[in-house]
């Protein structure tokens, strides 16, 4: 509907809307945050997941990646 210059869509994985961002505005893509955490909690036991959270935190503030890939 006339959206144009788009150059990063943020979403969740699902393949339909990865396809339709490559297919219409060849934007890069970035995963949401949201969806992120709440897939990588689905993965470890409640008794873990404060100690995740707090692990995943620090790369997640990050605005350069190879801060990220330091911390």
């Amino acid at each position: 509907r006339g959206l144009e210059g788009v150059k990063l869509v943020i979403s969740d994985a699902h393949s339909g809307l990865k396809a339709a961002r490559q297919q219409r505005f060849s934007a890069s893509w970035q995963r949401c945050r949201v969806h992120f955490m709440h897939n990588v909690l689905g993965r470890v036991s409640r008794g873990s997941q404060s100690v995740v959270c707090t692990a995943l935190q620090p790369v997640l503030v990050q605005t350069e990646e190879q801060n990220a890939h330091a911390t």
